[in-house]
């Protein structure tokens, strides 16, 4: 094994749809409806595609959940809040990177978002290669996107690891020939890594 594939969201950073609506809306016992309206409808999907800007799915957001713009604003705006590291995660990243291993990112992700991360952060420098789905209009788990990441960077998937925390992508990633490691924790991600050749993070 030679290459490591992290996933973004509840791999190296936190993602909770709930605990967002839970943050603007403290007083709402329906916050998970909430996050279900925001983050699993094809507003987001397309925000996630690139196919609309932040501004132009706040717009609809407002319009089809009849709700001020301003709030709607302010939802997305504690999303990219949000994004703090998960705990041990940045460690077992620059433990990688200090090793010399190649490190690449494939990430479900909307543009400011991840301008808001380039922002906040310094990890994302330690990639040679990041695929973002807003930037091909490709998501995980389609095959295209992991075929994107090896053709664009010559890798060769026999070698190359991918981490997720979702079953799902990991298994997308398993059909195109890579090894997949469902992430859990920064400790049992690190285990698993080694388990598979990266003795370099023992």
């Amino acid at each position: 094994m030679e290459n490591i594939v992290f996933d973004l969201g509840n791999v190296l950073v936190k993602w909770s749809p709930e605990d967002i609506l839970a943050t603007v809306f403290p007083d709402n016992p329906h916050t998970k409806d909430l996050a279900q309206k925001f983050f699993k409808t094809p507003i987001f999907y397309d925000l996630n595609l690139g196919k609309i800007t932040e501004q132009e799915a706040a717009c609809l957001y407002s319009h089809q959940l009849d709700l001020p713009i301003y709030i709607v604003e302010n939802v997305l705006k504690t999303a990219k809040e949000s994004l703090i590291p998960v705990e041990g995660s940045f460690e077992l990243l620059e433990d990688a990177y200090n090793a010399g291993i190649p490190l690449y990112s494939i990430t479900d992700n909307v543009h400011e978002f991840m301008q808001h991360l380039k922002e906040q952060y310094t990890f994302l420098d330690k990639f040679q290669g990041i695929i973002v789905s807003a930037e091909i209009g490709v998501l995980k788990p389609s095959e295209k996107i992991y075929r994107c990441l090896l053709d664009l960077y010559n890798l060769n998937a026999e070698e190359t690891v991918f981490i997720d925390d979702l079953k799902k992508n990991v298994e997308g990633a398993e059909k195109v020939g890579m090894k997949g490691i469902q992430f859990t924790n920064a400790i049992t991600c690190r285990q698993k890594l080694i388990e598979l050749g990266f003795s370099q993070l023992s």
